[in-house]
C-alpha cells in the first residue's frame, strides 16, 4: 500500500510538471497590457464651433419624413426613411447614417439623431441594414459597404441637398463598414466615427473581454485566459470577419474627420482608438480631425453604462454633431475652429487592445470545442459501458464479473466523475463570469472562492489520474506475474491433480484477466482524464 502511494504521489509530481509545460506551450507570447498612452483634453466642454460662423441651430427648421425603398440587389430591397428640414435652401449638407451591429431597423435607429440633424438644416437618409447576409457567424463589410453606397446615391441626389456636402455618421461596428465605403468613394464630405473599434475584431474583442471580466471582478488567472482564446483561427465557424483589416481602410480618411466615444464605454479602445485614427488621418494628409469624448455609453446615452433601450442621449450630443457638420459644409479647415480639436470629459482607458494576437499551440477553436465533446463522449461511453460488462459478467458467473482489481475499479470510477465533473464545473464557471461581465455585475468574491474550488478539483483530478496510471501498470505486472506463475501443462502422472491445477488457472483467470471489454472501458476513462487534464492545462489550472 505504502509503495503505491509513494508511487502515485512521485506520477502526481511528473504529471503536474508536464501539464504546467502543455499550459505555457499553449499559452500565447502576447498578452493584455495596460494602456498607458493618454490623451490631454484641451477642454471640459464639447462645444464645436467655427471661427466667424454661426451654424443653423437644432430646431431651426420643422421636418418631414419619406418612406422610401431601397434596391440593393437582384429581388433585394430594404426601406429606408429620408428626414429632411422643410424650407431648407438649395445646396445643404446631407448625412447618411450607418448601423452597428444587430438588427438596424430605420423605424427603429437613429430616430432622434437623424431627426434633430434635419431640423438643423441637414438632410439625413437611415436605411435598414441588410440581414439577408448579416448573421453572427458571418458579416461581409465590403458587401455592406457596397450596399450602403446605393443609399448614398440616393441621398445625393435627393432635392436640395449638394451632393458635395453629404457624408456619413457611423456608430460601432458600422465604423469599419464606413471606412471601406471612404476608400470606395473618397469624394465623401465628411465621416463621423462614433464608438469606433478601429483595431480587428478579434483585437477590440480581448480589450472589451478583459475589460468585462475586470469590471466583474474575474481573478487575474480568468483574465489570463482570454488571449489563449481568442488568439484563436475563428474560420472553421464562420468568424472570419474577426480578422478584418481595418488598418488597410483606416488610410482612407482623407475628408473632414469627427470622432466620438462615451468615456462609459469600457468595450472600445476610446483612447488608444482615438490615437489611430487621427494618426492613420494625419498620414493621409488630414489635418481636420476633430475628438470628443462624452460623459456617455457605448451608444452616447446617459444613465446606465450597459446599452439598454430607451436611455436619452448626451444632452449636448446632436448640437455638437450638427455643429461640426454645418460648419464643415460651410468650408470650415483644420485651421478654422475657434474651439480645440480634443475636448469633452478626461478619457481613461485602462487595457490596451493587443495589436499582434499570434495563436500558440492549439490554434483553431475547432481543436478545443472537439477536445471537450471527446472528452465527454468518452466517458458517457464508459458510463455506459460499465453496467454492460458487469450484467455480461454475472450472467457467465459471478467470478467472471470481478475481472478489475478492486482498488483499479475504484480509480477507473473516481477518474470518470471527475473528467466529466470539473470539466462540466469549469464550463459552468465561464458561463457565470460571462454572464457577469456582460451585465457588469461585480461579484469579485464569489467568484474567487470559486476559482480556488475549481483549483483544488484540478488538483485532485491530477492526482486521481496518477493513482489510475500506478493501478494500471500494477494490474499489467501482476498479469504478467501470474502468467508466469501458471504451470506449462497438467502432471501426466497424476491425472487428478493436473485437472484440479487447470481448474485454478480457470477460476484465477476468471479473477484476473481482463477481456476486450474491460480494456475498452479502461481505455475510454484513461483516454477522457486525459483529455480533462489537458483541457485544465489549456485553462492555465496548472501554470
Amino acid at each position: 500500500m505504502l509503495k503505491r502511494i509513494g508511487a502515485t504521489a512521485v506520477v502526481s509530481i511528473v504529471l503536474f510538471i508536464l501539464l504546467g509545460a502543455l499550459g505555457r506551450a499553449m499559452t500565447p507570447q502576447w498578452r493584455v497590457e495596460p494602456f498607458t498612452d493618454h490623451i490631454t483634453v484641451g477642454s471640459a466642454d464639447t462645444t464645436i464651433r467655427a471661427t466667424g460662423l454661426q451654424t443653423l441651430q437644432e430646431g431651426a427648421y420643422r421636418t418631414k419624413e419619406t418612406h422610401i425603398k431601397v434596391s440593393l440587389a437582384h429581388n433585394v430591397t430594404v426601406n429606408a426613411i429620408v428626414r429632411e428640414p422643410i424650407g431648407a435652401p438649395d445646396g445643404h449638407p446631407a448625412c447618411l447614417l450607418m448601423h452597428g451591429s444587430g438588427t438596424g431597423k430605420s423605424a427603429e435607429a437613429y430616430g432622434d439623431i437623424a431627426g434633430a440633424m434635419a431640423s438643423a438644416g441637414i438632410t439625413t437618409l437611415v436605411p435598414d441594414k441588410r440581414l439577408d447576409n448579416y448573421s453572427t457567424l458571418h458579416r461581409d463589410y465590403v458587401s455592406s459597404a457596397h450596399d450602403y453606397a446605393r443609399s448614398l446615391e440616393i441621398l445625393r441626389r435627393w432635392p436640395g441637398v449638394d451632393s458635395a456636402k453629404t457624408g456619413l455618421y457611423a456608430e460601432s461596428e458600422g465604423t469599419w463598414i464606413a471606412t471601406v465605403l471612404t476608400q470606395e468613394h473618397p469624394d465623401i464630405a465628411f465621416a463621423i466615427l462614433t464608438s469606433s473599434p478601429v483595431v480587428s475584431g478579434r483585437q477590440q474583442m480581448t480589450l472589451a473581454a478583459t475589460s468585462y471580466l475586470t469590471t466583474a471582478g474575474a481573478p487575474d488567472a480568468v483574465k489570463r485566459i482570454i488571449p489563449k482564446l481568442t488568439s484563436l483561427d475563428l474560420r472553421p465557424i464562420g468568424l472570419e470577419y474577426a480578422d478584418f483589416d481595418a488598418a488597410k481602410y483606416r488610410a482612407s480618411l482623407t475628408m473632414p474627420l469627427l470622432i466620438n466615444y462615451g468615456v462609459r464605454d469600457n468595450a472600445m479602445p476610446i483612447e488608444q482608438g482615438a490615437r489611430l485614427l487621427m494618426q492613420a488621418a494625419n498620414k493621409a494628409g488630414n489635418d481636420n480631425v476633430t475628438l470628443r469624448y462624452f460623459d456617455a455609453n457605448h451608444q452616447m446615452r446617459t444613465g446606465s453604462n450597459k446599452t439598454v433601450p430607451g436611455l436619452p442621449l448626451e444632452e449636448h450630443y446632436t448640437h455638437d454633431l450638427e455643429d461640426w457638420i454645418n460648419a464643415v459644409a460651410a468650408g470650415t479647415t483644420a485651421t478654422g475652429w475657434a474651439t480645440p480639436m480634443i475636448a469633452g470629459a478626461q478619457p481613461d482607458q485602462r487595457i490596451a487592445a493587443p495589436l499582434s494576437t499570434e495563436p500558440a499551440l492549439v490554434k483553431t477553436l475547432s481543436v478545443l470545442v472537439g477536445g471537450i465533446v471527446l472528452c465527454l463522449l468518452l466517458a458517457l461511453i464508459a458510463i455506459a459501458g460499465a453496467p454492460i460488462l458487469l450484467i455480461a459478467g454475472m450472467s457467465r458467473g459471478p467470478l467472471d464479473s470481478r475481472r478489475f482489481t478492486g482498488p483499479l475499479r475504484a480509480a477507473l470510477c473516481v477518474n470518470t466523475v471527475l473528467a466529466v465533473g470539473v470539466t462540466g464545473i469549469f464550463l459552468a464557471y465561464l458561463i457565470t463570469v460571462v454572464r457577469d461581465a456582460i451585465a457588469l455585475t461585480n461579484d469579485s468574491t464569489l467568484l474567487a472562492e470559486h476559482w480556488r474550488g475549481i483549483v483544488i478539483g484540478a488538483i485532485v483530478s491530477l492526482i486521481a489520474f496518477a493513482w489510475l496510471l500506478v493501478e494500471c501498470v500494477s494490474a499489467v505486472r501482476s498479469r504478467r506475474r501470474r502468467a508466469t506463475d501458471r504451470p506449462a501443462h497438467a502432471n501426466p502422472a497424476n491425472m487428478n491433480d493436473g485437472r484440479r491445477d487447470m481448474a485454478a488457472i480457470r477460476s484465477d483467470h476468471g479473477k484476473t484477466g481482463i477481456g476486450f471489454g474491460h480494456i475498452a472501458v479502461a481505455t475510454c476513462v484513461i483516454l477522457s482524464a486525459a483529455l480533462s487534464l489537458a483541457l485544465l492545462a489549456f485553462w492555465g489550472l496548472f501554470s
